[in-house]
């Protein structure tokens, strides 16, 4: 499962992010996750903490989930599994920045 952003995207799942919704007085804020999910593409690779390393040209947010990951044949990686985005970073290559995003998310329910 070593990520590699030059061959094609083998792997799909379902992104839901939120909204910051500030009450009337200013005073509290919370955030709204979305209801219905995003599908991205993505690589992916695991490093030695056991976190879930995700490379994709869909830009993401900080602190977002990704559920129900897919192969190539639609069969889900991990079963019930859901993931919280802790860590972002654009891709950097020899010559600098290339185009897309890599993501490290911690596994927070699910099977494995």
């Amino acid at each position: 499962m070593k990520a590699n952003t030059t061959k094609q995207y083998l792997y799909r799942g379902d992104y839901y992010g939120y909204t910051t919704v500030t009450s009337a007085d200013g005073l509290v804020t919370s955030r709204v996750y979305t209801t219905i999910p995003t599908e991205v593409s993505m690589a992916l690779s695991v490093n030695l903490l056991g976190d879930l390393v995700i490379e994709s040209e869909t830009k993401m947010q900080l602190n977002g989930y990704i559920r129900n990951i897919t192969d190539v044949n639609d069969d889900e990686i991990y079963a019930d599994g859901q993931w919280k985005i802790f860590q972002t970073a654009p891709i950097l290559g020899p010559m600098g920045i290339k185009s897309g995003y890599k993501y490290r998310a911690t596994i927070i329910s699910g099977n494995i």
